[in-house]
């Protein structure tokens, strides 16, 4: 059993502020907070364990794959941004405030060079 997801585990259903684990115990950090409903949310979590690592796992799986497509999607994103303010001063009715930002990043460029 995993100390950190079991924690984590916890922490998805109880207070961390209440607890701490040891190892795999519980200690309570308030004397208050040792209540039936909490002890059978530790008993539960400890007594399935493997299908709530599962998930957990299979969530995390899933995050992640969501986090590296967000980033290639930001990657699209900050390529085309020029391309598409480029040719949006090129319009007839551009807002200004695009042409200005095309100004200043034309501006920033430069220093570049």
């Amino acid at each position: 059993m995993d100390a950190n997801i079991l924690c984590k585990l916890l922490a998805a259903r109880i207070t961390p502020e209440k607890f701490q684990l040891w190892g795999t115990e519980v200690h309570w950090l308030d004397k208050a907070d040792d209540t039936p409903e909490h002890r059978a949310i530790v008993e539960y979590i400890i007594a399935n364990y493997d299908s709530l690592l599962a998930d957990y796992q299979a969530g995390e799986e899933k995050a992640a794959k969501e986090r590296a497509v967000k980033e290639i999607l930001a990657e699209i994103d900050e390529k085309s941004i020029r391309v598409i303010r480029e040719w949006i001063v090129t319009q007839p009715l551009a807002p200004q405030l695009v042409k200005d930002y095309e100004t200043q990043a034309s501006t920033e460029r430069s220093k570049l060079e």
